[in-house]
């Protein structure tokens, strides 16, 4: 027996030797049994307490004698509750009267913070309008609508006012505001025999992240680049951006002066954005790496640290932007105004174990769910992106 089960045993038999006297003594009071009755539950409390440490510790990877000796940190501990928590879930579907559940998909259970920020990461490696690096990419606990104010950057200015005097603006604002919302998406179900015992949880949940991770992305990544907005979807960036007014000579491609056009048709004080980027499908930029200046006689684009680059600005590419002739192919601009909205508490998972002709093979039906929106912060008049058209 460890030496904490050894303190825990003698608190116990100390707290039940005490319980048992009130309540043996002739004159007792009702006082002094409810007292007895604390003290009982309290006993049993300290079993159930070290039990639940004793499969923290065991979640955890760590000895029991962390946890109780308070060397785990308060943030450890709430993240390995949670874990066992959602383990539980995906293994019996059991819930408990503290589990996290979702508002906004009856019956999912809210994925836990390392599995939701696994998930992030692996959705922005597939569509990079969904990294934060790339975009605003704003995290919220809750999904109510969202107001963000508007600015053009390329109008606003300042002045020199005097001291001590009342001097009117310099130009009045136009007032307008970027509401977002939130659009639920859910994968494809994902049918799995699992027993979950601990050594194999780990090796489950990467198996799980990424078939969540890519189901999401395809749907997501597909209407930030092209979605409606408007209240029925994501606004696409492709829907949201301005005509650069450069459409190529060729249905092949762009040459070096019309991709010089489209970059100087954005406003300076955008392009100086750190996140001012290309986007691009893989076909365009193919096309595109074959460009050489023609005095230097060196390539366009440019590789390095910081990835590979055009006229100095990242190059992004996405799978959902067009390359038929006639399309808008590339954009350019500053995609620091793209306001991308990930609400945490849809991050979620639901089970289904009775679903037929998966519950007779003892399977149950696994969907992942995540709440999105995104629009461009482009007040009237304004353009932080626009785009190239290839012709037709």
């Amino acid at each position: 027996m460890k030496n904490e089960e050894i303190l825990l045993q003698s608190q116990r038999d100390t707290l039940l030797r005490e319980a048992r006297a009130l309540a043996e003594n002739p004159s007792a009071t009702k006082a002094d049994l409810k007292l007895a009755d604390v003290k009982i539950a309290q006993a049993s409390g300290l079993k159930t307490m070290y039990q639940r440490q004793v499969a923290l510790a065991a979640a955890m990877g760590v000895p029991v004698e962390q946890l109780t000796k308070g060397i785990v940190t308060e943030e450890q501990r709430i993240a390995a509750e949670e874990r066992e928590e959602f383990r539980r879930y995906l293994k019996t579907g059991e819930l408990r009267v503290y589990s996290p559940m979702s508002d906004a998909v009856e019956g999912a259970f809210i994925v836990p913070n390392q599995f939701y920020k696994t998930l992030l990461t692996g959705i922005s490696q597939y569509t990079q309008l969904m990294d934060e690096k790339n975009v605003n990419l704003i995290s919220s606990e809750k999904g109510g609508i969202m107001k963000l104010p508007q600015v053009d950057l390329s109008t606003i200015t300042s002045a020199i006012i005097a001291d001590n005097v009342d001097a009117p603006p310099v130009l009045n604002p136009l007032f307008g505001s970027l509401l977002l919302n939130g659009f639920t998406y859910r994968t494809n179900p994902i049918a799995a025999q699992l027993n979950l015992e601990q050594n194999s949880f780990e090796s489950i949940m990467a198996i799980l992240t990424e078939a969540f991770s890519t189901g999401l992305a395809r749907g997501i990544g597909s209407d930030l680049v092209n979605g409606a907005g408007a209240g029925t979807a994501p606004q696409g960036i492709l829907t949201a951006a301005a005509n650069s007014g450069v459409t190529s000579a060729v249905n092949t491609g762009f040459t070096k002066g019309e991709l010089q056009s489209i970059y100087f048709s954005v406003n300076r004080a955008y392009r100086v954005s750190p996140k001012c980027s290309w986007l691009m499908n893989d076909t365009t930029y193919n096309n595109i790496l074959g460009l050489k200046d023609a005095t230097t006689n060196r390539p366009l684009v440019s590789v390095t640290e910081d990835g590979e680059k055009l006229f100095g600005k990242k190059i992004l590419v996405s799978p959902n932007m067009p390359t038929a002739p006639g399309s808008k192919v590339l954009c350019f601009g500053d995609l620091g105004q793209y306001q991308v909205r990930v609400i945490r508490d849809g991050a979620t998972v639901l089970r289904n174990s009775e679903a037929p002709g998966f519950a007779e093979k003892y399977a149950a039906l696994y969907i992942g769910f995540l709440r999105v929106d995104a629009a461009l912060n482009a007040p009237s008049g304004a353009q932080p992106v626009v785009y190239g058209t290839l012709h037709v």
